[in-house]
């Protein structure tokens, strides 16, 4: 059996020239229907990158399951995997299929991205990172067998695409190598209205689960949204319970698997955006699963 723990292979140094426009928002009120809404994107890199591929597909479909079971509608969820995850496909397809569909206000809507991800070089206009590095994703290429490290998303650019998002509900996850940076920066994903989850810290990789073919952090975010994360027994989940039940055993396995590899103590830390309802009051949870249907 093959053993392989990918620690942080998307750490280089990538040039890049971001000049986007402001988009214009347009605010729709509810309608008084809490419609669900999921969006499933991975690229996990082509076919050298097999082993990532798999664990994508296998999370993407315990995921799939988790809310068809709890009644999200089979046409309310959107998936991009491997090679229609395209950065034209990325950056347009989810935001004009959630509008064409009516997504407003009061809906609830779950954004899941898995792909190669690291810090840039430099911090792009708007400059805004506290570390002075934006963050980057890489969608699929096909012109290169998938994975092409001139080919990538700034958090920035991706984050403005939100703008266009109706929902006072949002939760969105970022599993990817240095994720952390995507809710640390004035221009990124940390905004009312939404909870933003990540698999790791600024400087850190994300890992996989080597017997059971899961990413680490993904196999608890789907046990969590199975019951498990219900810390406060009240049949309900909610986006902040699912952090916090990912936080411990994401820790505590990914130092003992990268320990077991490498025989150094690295440990992957997940982190949490918190501005449901709003910034300036989040004393109250996103609630995502209902336990009792």
């Amino acid at each position: 059996m093959q053993i392989m723990v990918i620690m942080n292979p998307r750490a280089l140094d990538i040039p890049l020239t971001c000049d986007f426009p402001k988009e214009m928002t347009t605010t729709i009120n509810g309608d008084g229907i809490e419609n669900k809404w999921a969006v499933f994107i991975t690229a996990g890199g082509g076919p050298s990158y097999e082993h990532h591929e798999k664990r994508d597909r296998n999370d993407v479909k315990e995921l799939t399951r988790i809310f068809l079971e709890q009644g999200w509608k089979q046409e309310h969820i959107l998936t991009l995997l491997e090679e229609e995850a395209t950065e034209d496909a990325i950056l347009r397809v989810p935001f004009e299929w959630l509008a064409d569909n009516g997504e407003d206000e009061d809906d609830l809507v779950f954004f899941y991205f898995s792909m190669h991800g690291t810090n840039h070089t430099k911090d792009e206009p708007p400059l805004d990172e506290p570390d002075g590095k934006d963050e980057i994703i890489f969608p699929w290429d096909e012109g290169h067998g998938g994975w092409n490290m001139d080919t990538f998303i700034v958090d920035d650019v991706l984050a403005e695409k939100f703008h266009g998002v109706h929902s006072k509900n949002i939760m969105i996850v970022f599993h990817t190598c240095h994720s952390g940076g995507m809710i640390d920066g004035a221009s990124d994903f940390a905004k009312s209205g939404r909870v933003v989850v990540t698999s790791c810290g600024v400087t850190e990789g994300s890992i996989m689960l080597f017997l059971i073919k899961h990413w680490l952090f993904p196999y608890y975010l789907i046990h969590g949204l199975e019951g498990h994360a219900d810390r406060n027994d009240d049949n309900e989940i909610s986006a902040e319970e699912v952090y916090f039940y990912t936080e411990l055993p994401v820790a505590i396995h990914s130092t003992f698997l990268n320990f077991l590899v490498s025989a150094k103590i690295v440990t992957q830390h997940p982190q949490m955006y918190d501005g449901w309802p709003s910034e300036e009051n989040n004393d109250e949870e996103l609630k995502l699963i209902n336990l009792e249907r």
